[in-house]
């Protein structure tokens, strides 16, 4: 094995020798900073730095992220340009002080491109570039400004040459696949939120024709239908709550909307018409509008169904409705959302509905069955017939949407105990 024999021109008790090691070492040590540093500071992308900066958990990494991207912010290539050129400096001047101290200048090539120079600091900084990256800012910047005569004009050139470094995004594709990636980690997401997730990301490129129930599966009231007891009781075990009025003998020429709660209060021995009642606004569409489109209309409360019509404003065009609390919600949970009344799961499909649960969902949940009567002494459920049925109270603290689920139990009931 070859080893370079050691010659010196000064002594090695002198103090020139030992200055000249010293300083040496130093600029060794300051080599693998600056190599670390270029490594450490480059490999940092400035999306991810944002995202540390305002929702990192760590105080002190969302400190260090905001010190990194304010740096980065002055100018991606003038911080490498004086990295480098910090560099360079170092790698000239280190085998002269290394030759006149130690004679030759094989060795002081080998000394300067040890592990201690270049891999170590490269590898630590690679794995901890955020945090010596924003202990080490004020002495770069203080560099950047030194340097500024001669690494200013060449990051500029580098500027115009391959263009301002941006923050990369990502496309909603690959939004997608990256949310895949995170069902393994230190926090991994459910399968469900992932589901969530891309459902959103979806709204926006789907059209409501794609998730709409077809006209032929909506049910529908006649502006001349009679509200007596069996209309009464097929609307309210329907399960739906807004229900399309049209004109009599022209299914597709709607008139508005009859909301289930305007029943409650109703007595169907009267036997009133369809059209003796107010109706809401039965607001169209056409088939193109994508989902976010139709959710963002839901949002103004103007009305929770829509109708979607190749002829909006005119009658005969009606093929199919969307709803906020169905299809709408469906898609941006990517499943069928299945209520107690559901006979389907889909409309589309006509799978039959399962209601079917497990340990996982039903965690820290208590299903009891409660009866909405209030037992007096006065008033016994078996007595109730339908010209007091007004008088029956609710169950306590219940909204006015759960109405007409209250009112449809009562009603059952009263059906079921005159039989």
């Amino acid at each position: 094995m070859f080893i370079p024999k050691i010659t010196t021109t000064d002594s090695l008790d002198s103090f020139e020798f030992w200055w000249k090691m010293t300083t040496s070492a130093f600029l060794v040590l300051a080599g693998g900073v600056f190599a670390g540093l270029t490594i450490g500071l480059m490999g940092l992308d400035e999306l991810h730095l944002r995202v540390l900066a305002t929702s990192s958990d760590e105080k002190t990494e969302r400190t260090d992220a905001q010190i990194v991207l304010n740096l980065l912010q002055k100018g991606r290539h003038w911080v490498l340009v004086v990295l480098l050129l910090s560099n360079v400096i170092i790698n000239e001047s280190l085998p002269i002080f290394l030759d006149s101290a130690i004679g030759g200048g094989l060795l002081a090539i080998v000394i300067s491109a040890t592990a201690i120079g270049k891999v170590i600091p490269q590898a630590v900084c690679a794995k901890h570039g955020l945090a010596i990256g924003a202990r080490c800012t004020p002495y770069v910047l203080l560099l950047m400004y030194l340097f500024a005569p001669v690494a200013y004009p060449i990051a500029k050139i580098l500027d115009c040459a391959l263009g301002v470094h941006d923050a990369h995004t990502y496309k909603k594709v690959e939004l997608k696949s990256f949310l895949q990636l995170h069902r393994t980690g230190q926090e991994p997401l459910r399968d469900d939120e992932i589901d969530i997730l891309n459902g959103v990301l979806e709204l926006s490129s789907k059209n409501v024709e794609a998730i709409m129930t077809p006209i032929c599966d909506v049910v529908m009231l006649s502006s001349d239908t009679i509200l007596d007891h069996s209309t009464i009781d097929a609307i309210l075990t329907s399960g739906y709550s807004r229900f399309p009025v049209h004109t009599p003998g022209n299914p597709l020429a709607f008139q508005g909307l009859l909301l289930r709660k305007k029943l409650l209060m109703y007595d169907p021995a009267r036997k009133l018409p369809v059209s003796h009642f107010p109706l809401s606004i039965l607001p169209e569409a056409l088939p193109s509008i994508n989902c976010f489109q139709a959710l963002d209309y839901f949002q103004t409360g103007r009305a929770h169904l829509l109708l979607i019509s190749r002829t909006p404003g005119s009658p005969g065009g009606g093929i199919g409705v969307i709803t906020l609390e169905g299809k709408t919600n469906h898609e941006i949970i990517s499943e069928e959302i299945v209520d107690e009344t559901d006979q389907y799961e889909d409309n589309q499909s006509k799978r039959y509905a399962k209601r079917m649960i497990n340990t996982t969902v039903m965690r820290d949940i208590v299903e009891r069955e409660r009866s909405i009567f209030t037992r007096t002494s006065t008033i016994e459920s078996t007595q109730m017939t339908s010209a007091n049925i007004e008088a029956v109270p609710l169950l306590p603290g219940t909204g006015q949407d759960d109405y007409p689920r209250a009112y449809r139990y009562v009603y059952n009931s009263i059906g079921e105990s005159e039989s």
